[in-house]
């Protein structure tokens, strides 16, 4: 579990105008009329996609930086048999 620093809550209060004890006990019907009675609006997702925030996937899998267990043990063989035959 994590928590926010004082001065993060100070910020969310000033902003929202709500103690921050108050927004921890909101559940999500509770955030949903208070967004409501403070906009005039009801909370929805924009149907239009924004390519710019598109995902694309794991970097980590595109690039393949993951590695197995065997393919680490392989590596720090070859390079331990490399410097053992640089000292000979």
């Amino acid at each position: 579990m994590f928590s926010l620093k004082a001065k993060t809550r100070q910020n969310i209060e000033k902003c929202v105008a709500v103690p921050f004890s108050n927004i921890i006990a909101m559940d999500s019907d509770d955030e949903k009329h208070f967004i409501k009675s403070v906009k005039g609006d009801v909370v929805v997702f924009s149907e239009k996609r924004n390519p710019r925030k598109m995902g694309r996937g794991n970097p980590y899998l595109a690039r393949r930086r993951f590695r197995t267990i065997e393919e680490v043990e392989e590596r720090l063989e070859e390079i331990c048999s490399a410097g053992a035959e640089s000292r000979l």
